[in-house]
């Protein structure tokens, strides 16, 4: 199976770390999430670290799977050194990840969208 262009770039920049859980019995990746680090100007070019894409399929909800993904990304993270870990979630998955010791922080969260 051939990658896709994207996917080949993203790997050789060495800043994404993509963590898949695979169902054997399925054949199936059942979970996935990402952790993006980039170095930040105003922190001596330190690294930051941002999980995006956590998703755990509607068959796999329940297992704990979610809880692997973001406890393994923020391991990492630290491994890393970045100076800290962000993401973004919804209001109903807050509890969920402040569970990991991640906390609401006085930054707004803005966006300007170019694609649906």
């Amino acid at each position: 199976m051939k990658s896709h262009p994207s996917f080949e770039h993203m790997k050789d920049t060495g800043d994404y770390y993509v963590v898949v859980v695979e169902d054997t019995n399925l054949g199936q990746i059942v979970a996935t999430a990402t952790l993006i680090t980039e170095h930040k100007f105003i922190h001596s070019c330190a690294k930051r670290g941002r999980v995006e894409e956590v998703v755990v399929s509607d068959v796999c909800r329940g297992k704990q799977l979610g809880k692997l993904l973001v406890s393994t990304l923020t391991l990492l993270s630290k491994k890393l050194n970045c100076y800290k870990i962000t993401l973004e979630c919804a209001p109903k998955n807050v509890a969920f990840y402040q569970k990991f010791g991640y906390g609401a922080s006085e930054e707004t969260y803005m966006q300007c969208r170019f694609l649906d």
